[in-house]
């Protein structure tokens, strides 16, 4: 009865509120349309995308009704590309979505474009998240990874950027250092004199390739720029140069409707909610408060927190031992374990439920459980959202780990389905790197004693 830092495992109040209100099996329809009906093949006007908060945009396999995560015993999802060095990309092609609906437009018999490519991002206001901004469209979550490769010891690594894209030239600073040298994660910044000139900065060990990401600040902008280089590729070319500014300006009002051009649907909700907790995607999340927030008739964001209050009240929780500022369990949200409890074993009934529990990483098999090293009699067995609240000293570059905590169940030998919430707080280590290992090992190794325990 002890109210106690959430992490991530707040994501379980987002995500559970979204397939309850919306439902699990809801897909997303993102709708390209004309200012001006085709003649001849020409578009006299503009084409408008029309965002839908879909996360993927025919990314990470979206486009086969799945929503892949990057996370193995081994490495961890692109969107941590920036803060450890284990990062890899996502499956599929990041541009599935928009070369799909540029194919469409060209089966429609649109060779030209002469006016602008417009991305219509008024479905919601931008959230400001704790990793940036949450607009409502995404493509390969807004990010350019940066693929790595090591040269010579003491030569220039070379580096090459995905999706490929005139908006970004790359220059590389990073020096190739001896191959037992410790990985670290890579710097890159936008040149102050031209903001389309990235640069990667810092070390990398010989012979071992490394990811790093670059978050783009403007996704409305970069969309269009790579809608406009997917019309290309299908034969549609626009009048209007690719890299510019988006301009909403001279939108229709939201509520004057056009026969689309092409629509892409995303994978289910369900889907996306899975992809969010398997990784702890905090864009994603606070995405999804938006979701409900657009549900309830509101652009602000913020709105989806009473969204999110209305079905904890629904589960009869104690709301106020729930405490939430955003979708993704930033601090100080925080509850008891009494109350996750009482949330799981809720959602455990509901239609939904599974859903819910598929997205639940597996000790020692899937999600941010993949790498922990608990006893293997447990593996499979716990399955559990993950959360961690870390704080950095920057004189010792040490870090407090406010939390790191385990919310979900776990199966006995004799088929029990146990619901638990364990949390450490106040472990420091030597970095957040260091800690993020440590710590989801040792509370893991934790929940794994108490399975075994349990099951004798």
């Amino acid at each position: 009865d002890e109210l106690v830092f959430t992490g991530s495992t707040a994501k379980l109040f987002t995500v559970g509120s979204v397939l309850d209100t919306l439902g699990a099996d809801t897909k997303l329809k993102t709708p390209v349309y004309a200012t001006s009906a085709p003649v001849d093949g020409t578009v006299n006007g503009d084409l408008v995308l029309v965002a839908s908060g879909d996360l993927a945009l025919g990314g990470r396999g979206a486009m086969q009704g799945r929503m892949d995560e990057s996370f193995t015993d081994k490495t961890i999802d692109h969107v941590y590309g920036n803060i450890a060095p284990i990062a890899s990309t996502t499956g599929g092609d990041p541009l599935a979505g928009l070369n799909y609906l540029a194919g469409q437009i060209a089966k429609k018999g649109v060779k030209t474009v002469q006016g602008d490519v417009v991305i219509d991002s008024r479905l919601w206001k931008t959230f400001q998240g704790q990793e940036g901004p949450v607009p409502p469209i995404f493509v390969n979550d807004n990010i350019l990874d940066l693929n790595v490769t090591p040269a010579g010891v003491g030569e220039s690594a070379t580096v090459k950027a995905s999706p490929e894209t005139n908006l970004f030239t790359v220059v590389s600073e990073v020096k190739t250092a001896k191959s037992d040298t410790p990985a670290e994660p890579l710097g890159v910044s936008a040149d102050p004199n031209d903001p389309h000139r990235l640069i990667v900065t810092g070390t990398i060990p010989a012979g071992k390739p490394q990811l790093t990401i670059y978050r783009v600040p403007n996704a409305a902008d970069w969309a269009r720029t790579l809608f406009i280089e997917a019309l290309g590729r299908a034969g549609v070319s626009v009048t209007s140069p690719a890299i510019g500014t988006n301009n909403e300006a001279n939108l229709s009002p939201k509520d004057v409707h056009y026969e689309p051009l092409a629509v892409l649907e995303s994978p289910t909700l369900g889907e996306m909610g899975k992809m969010i907790n398997l990784t702890s995607y905090n864009t994603g999340a606070n995405a999804f408060l938006c979701l409900l927030a657009v549900k309830d008739g509101s652009t602000d964001c913020d709105d989806g927190l009473k969204v999110i209050r209305k079905v904890i009240e629904k589960a009869h929780l104690d709301s106020d031992e729930v405490v939430l500022v955003d979708g993704q369990g930033a601090d100080p949200a925080s509850t008891t374990p009494r109350q996750m409890a009482k949330w799981l074993t809720w959602t455990d009934t509901q239609p939904w439920g599974k859903d819910l529990d598929a997205g639940l990483p597996r000790l020692g098999e899937t999600g941010t459980l993949a790498s922990v090293a608990a006893d293997p009699a447990a593996k499979g067995k716990v399955m559990a959202k993950t959360g961690t609240s870390a704080a950095l000293d920057p004189a010792t570059m040490r870090a407090l780990f406010n939390v790191q905590s385990l919310a979900g169940f776990m199966v006995t030998k004799d088929g029990r389905r146990l619901v638990f919430d364990l949390s450490m707080s106040g472990g420091t280590y030597p970095s957040v790197g260091v800690g993020l290992t440590q710590s989801n090992d040792d509370v893991g190794g934790v929940a794994a004693a108490f399975q075994q325990a349990l099951s004798k």
